[in-house]
């Protein structure tokens, strides 16, 4: 059905849209590659309002009619920019693990103080890092990760209307559980690397002992970042698939959060 926009100037519906807005753009203002530095916030506004006239048809109206109560509509506000930036959140901590396993191949390299600025957030991280976060942004655009985006953004309003939930306890606990989650991406992701270069500490430490004259600083620096290199290209494929599944598996943990916060 074709929307009557003159419906708009109407109180219950004008309130709705504009509620559609606040999630929408909390949404976007806080997942990975829309939330970037890199777009402008005008921009993504821009969207957030173009996006929010689109599922506005499929949205039930906010039961408010008459006066609605300043400081109410204020808190209602918040409610609804805080499941948005929650969203938006739990989903951006897939790119923080994969950051932090990064981090954790550059020590064990020996990059850990060669630190480049990331466009992306405007913050500095390691080499090895920001290389695996700029390939993880392609493979998030590769297996659809903005229409799987948009699509959390309608299902959020299918199931948790605007204007009208209350956040549940469960809804805290499960997103800590999740944010738990960054360690075990960090580990699943770049587990090759890690796992080679530990094995190659523990076999230069032995020669070291053996051979008391190699001087190990010298021989072994090089040597790690070789074997390092060569792990992380060769582990590509395994990469790929293991983050497309970590992917899918983070938001469809999207979803359950927002039947946590219905306490469903």
């Amino acid at each position: 059905m074709i929307p009557n926009f003159y419906d708009l100037f109407d109180q219950t519906r004008l309130i709705t849209y504009f509620l559609v807005v606040i999630r929408t753009g909390g949404i976007l203002f806080t997942v990975p590659l829309f939330g970037s530095n890199m777009i402008r916030a005008q921009l993504r506004m821009a969207v957030s309002i173009v996006l929010a006239a689109v599922l506005y048809p499929l949205v039930p109206p906010v039961p408010y009619t008459g006066d609605v109560p300043t400081l109410f509509l204020i808190i209602t506000i918040l409610k609804e920019l805080m499941i948005g930036m929650s969203i938006g959140t739990l989903t951006s901590t897939l790119f923080t693990g994969i950051q932090l396993g990064g981090y954790l191949v550059d020590f064990q390299m020996g990059f850990s103080m060669i630190n480049v600025m990331d466009p992306e957030s405007g913050a500095s991280f390691s080499y090895v890092a920001q290389i695996q976060n700029i390939i993880t942004i392609l493979l998030f655009v590769a297996i659809g990760g903005p229409r799987l985006i948009i699509e959390a953004v309608a299902y959020s309003f299918t199931l948790l209307p605007p204007g009208d939930f209350i956040f549940q306890e469960n809804a805290f606990k499960f997103a800590v559980s999740l944010f738990a989650k960054v360690f075990v991406v960090a580990l699943t992701l770049l587990a090759p690397a890690l796992i080679v270069l530990m094995a190659t500490n523990v076999v230069m430490g032995v020669m070291a002992r053996i051979i008391p004259q190699m001087n190990l600083l010298v021989v072994g620096f090089p040597i790690k970042i070789a074997v390092g290199m060569v792990i992380l290209i060769f582990s590509m494929q395994f990469y790929y698939i293991a983050f497309e599944k970590i992917a899918f598996d983070y938001f469809r943990h999207a979803r359950e959060f927002i039947r946590a916060v219905l306490g469903v």
